[in-house]
């Protein structure tokens, strides 16, 4: 009973911020949205397989992988949820939020197919290895532990709209400061800029 208690309050804030998350978009993919969420929550696990199986639908799971893969490539999708994940989170940024960029990098150590793979750095092991390059951007306040993220992506050097790190640097500065009303006139930029070259 506690089980279907804990599951059932987990679908209801699945559905309450998926239902942010996708307002004034068309009922297929407010649909879809809910149903991603709801799979990697379910199977820990960002793969398409896993999250169909997490759906338990009755028809075969090839149908459904390839039902989520379609809407997965609609056209700016991506762009679109990052926006408004951004919006949703820059509600929580007050005047002296420290907006913190953090460059990493992925590593696809057995991947051999993905698209655009390129040389990352990995950070733990000191080595070059196949994956890529993120950048995210986080809201931190001085006098608490927990962190707002207000943007995330992933980028290669192999793809044919990279340009250079600088430019998705200033990507990141220039959406969370559209997300979070930021006018430029404050100090602030400082704590989106120290310590990165060219900037």
């Amino acid at each position: 009973m506690h089980y279907a208690r804990i599951a059932s309050k987990l679908r209801e804030q699945i559905i309450k911020f998926s239902g942010e998350l996708s307002a004034g978009w068309s009922k297929v993919v407010r649909r879809f949205l809910a149903e991603l969420i709801y799979g990697i929550q379910a199977r820990q696990s960002v793969r398409l397989t896993e999250i169909a199986r997490a759906l338990g639908e009755k028809i075969a799971l090839k149908k459904t992988h390839y039902r989520l893969c379609r809407q997965l490539g609609r056209e700016e999708l991506g762009e679109r949820v990052l926006d408004r994940l951004s919006q949703m989170a820059a509600q929580s940024v007050e005047k002296r939020t420290l907006l913190i960029i953090d460059l990493s990098d992925i590593r696809k150590k057995y991947a051999r197919s993905m698209e655009h793979l390129a040389w990352v750095r990995d950070g733990s092991e000191k080595t070059l290895a196949n994956g890529y390059w993120t950048i995210s951007v986080l809201g931190a306040e001085v006098e608490k532990s927990s962190l707002v993220p207000l943007y995330g992506a992933l980028y290669s050097q192999k793809s044919p709209d990279f340009l250079s790190e600088n430019i998705e640097i200033r990507r990141a500065i220039g959406k969370v400061s559209q997300a979070t009303e930021y006018d430029g006139d404050s100090d602030g930029c400082g704590l989106f800029c120290d310590g990165l070259p060219g900037i």
